[in-house]
């Protein structure tokens, strides 16, 4: 079930009053402002829905992708996880928080790559334009790589060249398609890499993504060869067994 709702401008409205923070964050924000020449086509020549754009069906990969582009960003920008507002003109408005960041990620996640324009209304309809605006800058600069062709071919990315950061998110992007498949030979697909990073200098952020793997383990999954890489790090985390 979606909600909708409508309001005018609390200054505009009688009665009106601004939304309560808890309540304005658990929706997308999209301001509206009539036009006169549309008021007078619609009166003239009749009023007429506008052309929809193009939304992708919902799909567990591209859901797990987006978020984990989301959760990237914000190991880069923790403080924008949680950001509640304290100026009262911006309360009753979009603002960042677990809630919206999970939110944008799962539109985002509907629309086309390339329709910018619905992105940036999206994200700033959620998580407030200062917070979208870094993120969607973020990811346009980060020119991620597709999850599917990373696991195709591990040794197409230059790991050695990147920076942590950029390594990270590149990874989590691996991760979260191979857990959304939820398959056995995703998930084992998942590993090869997370190895190769390691083999090329990236040890410490593969092993950051390795716990994450691990806790998605389907049922009766028997990790691949390349957990061999890693076995320092879960002895250490107390994650050997899990493997």
């Amino acid at each position: 079930m979606q909600v909708v709702a409508a309001a005018n401008p609390p200054e505009r409205a009688a009665d009106g009053w601004d939304l309560s923070p808890p309540l304005a964050n658990r929706f997308l924000h999209i301001g509206y402002t009539p036009s006169t020449d549309g008021w007078i086509d619609g009166m003239t020549a009749g009023f007429s829905l506008p052309a929809a754009g193009w939304v992708a069906q919902p799909s567990r990969e591209r859901r797990a992708i987006a978020r984990a582009g989301v959760a990237a960003f914000i190991r880069c920008r923790p403080a924008l996880l949680d950001a509640f507002p304290t100026n009262p003109a911006t309360s009753g408005r979009a603002w960042p928080s677990r809630r919206t960041w999970t939110m944008t990620a799962d539109v985002l996640s509907l629309l086309a790559d390339n329709d910018t324009e619905s992105a940036h209304l999206a994200a700033c309809g959620l998580v407030g334009e200062g917070a979208a605006v870094e993120y969607l800058t973020w990811r346009r600069e980060a020119d991620l790589p597709d999850p599917v062709a990373v696991i195709a071919d591990p040794t197409n990315v230059a790991w050695r060249r990147l920076d942590p950061s950029r390594v990270w998110a590149i990874l989590a992007g691996v991760v979260g398609y191979s857990t959304g498949k939820g398959t056995v030979e995703a998930w084992r697909e998942a590993w090869g890499p997370l190895a190769i990073a390691a083999e090329q200098g990236k040890g410490d952020v593969a092993a950051a993504c390795v716990r994450t793997l691990l806790i998605a383990r389907p049922p009766n999954a028997r990790p691949p060869h390349e957990v061999r890489a890693f076995i320092g790090v879960l002895s250490d985390a107390g994650l050997l067994s899990a493997a």
